[in-house]
């Protein structure tokens, strides 16, 4: 008999639990207002709506398939690495700023993969705090230290 839970199902689960609860708690903590006048719970209820409509589809898709996965280990390193990452930014930023946490964020969630060449790696990291600076600078005027706590 195949197992109802597999990657796709757990994915699914996962998705529409964390969109459902947070539509939930935005619902609950913030005046939604309306689309003429928002308020700060209307954004967040709407794209966590979104994500619990989406979590629902692939929960859907994943029980009617019913396609047995083949049974897998969970893979410890990427998740790791990425919480890793996460963590590292929170530590480096208020001390040396936006750049270089993005960039060591990048670099650490870079080792979630282990084919990928560490040139590579600090390559990518580069790009990516390029875009991410651009982005939060240039395009959407976020005035966040980019070098330091002290400006630029």
């Amino acid at each position: 008999m195949k197992s109802l839970l597999n990657r796709e199902t757990a994915t699914g689960l996962l998705v529409t639990g964390f969109g459902l609860s947070t539509t939930l708690y935005a619902q609950s903590h913030y005046k939604l207002g309306t689309f003429r006048t928002p308020g700060p719970g209307l954004f967040p209820t709407l794209v966590a709506s979104a994500l619990t409509v989406i979590g629902a589809c692939l929960l859907i898709q994943s029980l009617v398939q019913r396609q047995a996965a083949e049974a897998t280990e969970f893979e410890y390193r990427p998740f790791l690495m990425v919480l890793l990452s996460i963590a590292a930014f929170a530590v480096i930023f208020p001390y040396a700023g936006y750049g270089p946490g993005v960039f060591a964020l990048a670099v650490i969630a870079g080792f979630a993969d282990t084919q990928l060449k560490f040139v590579h790696k600090l390559a990518l990291a580069a790009v990516v705090t390029v875009i991410a600076v651009g982005l939060f600078r240039g395009i959407l005027g976020v005035r966040l230290p980019i070098l330091g706590m002290g400006g630029f």
